[in-house]
């Protein structure tokens, strides 16, 4: 058997034992210290695929990556990405690999993405595995940042660790801000990965730090430790660590992060730590920044600004609002806008909100400008206007005008939101829409956007999970109902024009031939082609719309040349009915069958169809639970079957309460088998009761009860249920 460890390999062969049988051995040798949690060893009939990485200081490193031999093929790509990540990170932080092996083991049935065990990470085959039949583009992004993120954390993780869990950020927050600077510098597509980065934040993040779960970024106790490895740990941390690159600049980081491992190589240190080395290395206070550490839930930024056309001045008042009892040291980045011309009178600036409220002037202007504010999204708040009315008009300016690709996108985000909150809100909204429908066509024909992925991302509209973010009372069924009104009105308002640039970009994929990449070009022609075609099918109120809408699916289905274009087919027709039932039910079928058993794949088409817009949605993922391919104990599976419907929020959250009946008998038995899945699928869809109406709220609340009044629950499950029925 294959036989791994940590550190290098120093020797191997046979020896016989008492019974005079062969024995086949190995021994590692780890000259670096390390907490145990890093330790790994691993026995098994594996198969392998080899390459080398020569270092700066010009050293060999054997990189070799494990798997059952029957998905020996598909690890070319995690190869590349790591040889990628192991350049980047010496151009950009000076860190070279320390040992003479790095050893990749990917495994089907694991609980996490990936675990950085010194010189052995172990991954589960989702975050290694990739070919374009099988794969999509996103998730052959996610490899490359995992793949990333688990290299990284050799230096931020292992070289230097964590003094106790308590300071899980330390280590997790900054390493998924050097995978997320990574992923998006080597695909040349920083706006891009930032957009990515919030859309996260914004849609799972803010959701948990408005929940019984939230938490500092450092917390201050916990029962379970395994139930901390959370968005607001690793993604909210990332964001406070984006604080201090924007703050002292990516040269006094750089600076910061020298001082850093100079001073705690070797060493188990805390949040304290890495704060005192920024620092000390700049020489500047960041005491005041330290409050971010200790502080829980989502700061609100509100502006309120005004132009004295005499003295050629605009004022910006800014007040900041959290559960700090002083003030957050707050980054806001701020660009303004010519509001005639639209160009750029003052390029990025980043103002210092140091004070519950600050005014911050900028003078020797000629006229009237709108401000772009919290560009980059440069500290993770939610910014909203003083007066309490969101000014549509600069809005609609700004998703048109903003040289700030994140403001641009986030800009027509807000737009979107503001209208869909009309309609929930039974307000007045023909004005809004009107303007959403013409700041969409701007977009849509924008010659000036060279970046289809961009393009593509600023058509698509927030999300429902981020859209339940701006209510006081999440009604699923409503945001659904009220989201599918405006893509509709859209979609027949530019359906041909729609139709002619998705045409247009078909016809550009098939001139490339069959050769697949998934450089940046070819990635977001695919992805702006099935945003095209999301708008196109959302036209299907009359039979001949029905029909026509699945024939265009359909035949994006039977063409596709990847599992890019295969699976947005395949969402939009899991969702059809009336004539394009039979469309439905014959691409079920045939994904199916030529998934030809593909674990992967197979995930896919449970997830699909437990995340489909269909009254029955339920009652088909009950049968899908007896399935000959699905089983409880196998983590990936679990998650693409259960997870995805706890996420499908409006037959979840069906006033029958049979949603959750269902998730608390899924969980009764998952508990006992896997309680960390359990705990997690409960953190995400149970606890959020308080935010939905009495019907809705009083049934979760009785499945937390019935949680956790059982016999022999688990630590992780009973933390999590106890602490969402506070």
């Amino acid at each position: 058997p294959v036989l791994l460890s940590n550190g290098n390999l120093i020797e191997e062969g046979q020896r016989e034992d008492l019974d005079g049988r062969k024995r086949h051995f190995k021994v590692w040798s780890d000259p670096f210290p390390k907490p145990s949690y890093l330790f790994a060893l691993v026995a098994g009939d594996l198969g392998f695929i080899k390459d080398e990485f020569i270092t700066m200081s010009g050293r060999k490193v054997n990189l070799f990556f494990y798997s059952e031999h029957k998905y020996v093929g598909k690890m070319g790509y995690a190869m590349e990405s790591l040889k990628r990540a192991m350049k980047w990170d010496e151009d950009t932080f000076g860190l070279e690999y320390d040992l003479d092996i790095f050893n990749v083991l990917a495994v089907d049935s694991f609980n996490m993405g990936a675990m950085e065990n010194k010189s052995l990470n172990v991954f589960n085959t989702s975050c290694v595995l990739a070919d374009p039949k099988t794969t999509t583009d996103a998730t052959y992004q996610r490899v490359e940042g995992i793949i990333g993120h688990e290299y990284f954390h050799n230096w931020t993780g292992n070289r230097v660790t964590c003094r106790d869990w308590f300071q899980l950020t330390l280590k997790e927050g900054l390493t998924v801000f050097r995978d997320q600077q990574f992923s998006g510098q080597v695909n040349d597509s920083v706006a891009v990965q930032r957009i990515k980065n919030v859309l996260v934040v914004r849609g799972s993040q803010f959701r948990e730090d408005a929940g019984p779960m939230s938490h500092p970024i450092r917390p201050d106790s916990y029962i379970a430790m395994d139930n901390f490895y959370t968005a607001t740990v690793y993604r909210k941390g990332a964001e406070i660590i984006r604080m201090y690159d924007t703050i002292l600049t990516s040269e006094g980081f750089r600076k910061g992060m020298d001082l850093y491992f100079k001073r705690h190589d070797g060493s188990a240190v805390t949040c304290d730590d890495f704060l005192a080395a920024m620092a000390d290395a700049n020489g500047v206070d960041l005491n005041q920044f330290s409050r971010w550490y200790s502080t829980s839930g989502t700061p609100t930024v509100t502006y309120a600004s005004e132009y004295d056309d005499k003295k050629g001045v605009f004022k910006l008042a800014l007040t900041q609002s959290s559960r700090s009892e002083d003030p957050l040291f707050i980054p806001v980045s701020v660009g303004l806008l010519d509001k005639e011309s639209g160009k750029e009178v003052v390029p990025t600036k980043t103002l210092y909100l140091k004070e519950s409220t600050q005014t911050f002037e900028f003078a020797n202007l000629q006229g009237q400008v709108i401000p772009s504010i919290i560009r980059n999204f440069s500290a993770p708040v939610k910014l909203v206007p003083a007066s309490g009315d969101v000014n549509e008009a600069d809005l609609a300016f700004l998703a048109s005008h903003d040289t700030d690709g994140f403001n641009r996108w986030d800009s027509a985000q807000r737009l979107y939101t503001a209208v869909i909150l009309k309609i929930l809100g039974k307000e007045p909204f023909q004005e809004s829409l009107d303007r959403v429908v013409e700041s969409f066509g701007r977009t849509l024909n924008d010659e000036t956007i060279n970046d289809d992925s961009i393009r593509a991302y600023t058509l698509i509209l927030p999300g429902e999970s981020t859209l339940s973010e701006s209510v006081q009372v999440i009604d699923p069924s409503a945001i659904r109902e009220a989201r599918k009104q405006v893509k509709k009105t859209i979609a027949r308002k530019f359906k041909n024009e729609i139709a002619v640039a998705y045409d247009q970009l078909t016809a550009a994929m098939e001139a490339d031939g069959d050769t697949f990449k998934v450089d940046g070009v070819s990635v977001g022609r695919r992805k702006l082609r099935n945003v095209y075609l999301g708008y196109l099918c959302a036209i299907s109120e009359t039979v001949e719309e029905q029909k026509e809408a699945a024939e265009l699916a359909t035949k994006h289905f039977n063409d596709a040349k990847g599992m890019t274009d295969k699976l947005a087919a395949f969402n939009i027709l899991a969702s059809m009915s009336g004539e394009g039932e039979s469309a439905r039910e014959e691409a079920i079928r045939k994904f199916y069958d030529e998934a030809e058993g593909d674990s992967l794949v197979l995930d896919k088409w449970f997830a699909v169809q437990a995340d489909a817009d269909l009254p029955d949605v339920l009652e088909r993922v009950e049968k899908l639970v007896n399935h000959p391919d699905f089983n409880l104990t196998t983590p990936n599976r679990c998650r693409a079957l259960i997870l995805t419907f706890s996420a499908n929020a409006d037959p979840f959250h069906d006033e029958s309460g049979k949603g959750y009946k269902f998730i608390g008998d899924m969980l009764e038995k998952l508990d006992k088998v896997n309680s960390k899945v359990a705990a997690r699928t409960t953190a995400s869809c149970l606890i959020g009761w308080k935010k939905y109406n009495e019907t809705r709220a009083s049934l979760m609340k009785a499945q937390l009860e019935r949680l956790k009044s059982m016999p022999h629950v688990s630590n992780e499950l009973f933390e999590i249920v106890s602490k969402g029925l506070k």
